[in-house]
């Protein structure tokens, strides 16, 4: 009976809090973002990006301690967050390589939280442009999580994309942006 016990036990405790890695998804655009960088657009804006860095060069998260959270393609954070900025910057018709003002990022913090009804991406980043001007932004995107470790991981992993998608967002409709791009 009582290794029993101890079995059910030990059964219990890694469903509960282990999972298997779990990758986010490729991302997809945002059409309020897109919207709004074509506003920006047609007064003939064009913006090059440059550096955008981490110093800890994070590529996974770990969800509850059992498994990690990490893009798809083994890239960091930054490169991912560089990457959907640039799609949507060349959707907008704003990207160009030898345009004159350079936007730049530095990821200060990233950190995901898979607990019961406080689950939530946070990014801290700082937003700098060739010509001196920087913003920092603070996003923070809160999505349903689960006693359950696989689930939780899971939603963890899926809310990455529109978490990422925020970011863009806060960043290109704060009125600090246009002073980016001057």
């Amino acid at each position: 009976m009582k290794k029993s016990v101890i079995l059910i036990t030990s059964l219990l405790v890694v469903f509960l809090f282990t999972g298997c890695a779990n990758k986010v998804y490729d991302y997809s655009m945002s059409t309020d973002n897109i919207l709004n960088l074509k506003s920006i657009a047609k007064n003939g804006q064009k913006i090059n990006l440059g550096d955008f860095v981490d110093e800890n060069n994070e590529s996974t998260l770990m969800c509850r301690l059992a498994t990690p959270v990490g893009t798809a393609k083994g890239s960091t954070f930054i490169s991912y967050i560089k990457d959907a900025f640039k799609k949507e910057l060349v959707v907008s018709d704003l990207l160009d390589t030898q345009a004159k003002t350079t936007i730049g990022m530095k990821l200060n913090d990233i950190y995901g939280s898979t607990v019961f009804g406080n689950a939530y991406w946070k990014f801290d980043v700082t937003v700098n442009s060739s010509n001196g001007e920087k913003m920092s932004i603070i996003s923070r995107y809160d999505y349903e999580s689960s006693y359950l470790a696989t689930s939780a991981c899971s939603e963890m992993q899926r809310s990455f994309v529109p978490a990422v998608q925020k970011l863009i967002g806060e960043i290109v409709k704060n009125h600090k942006f246009k002073d980016l791009l001057k």
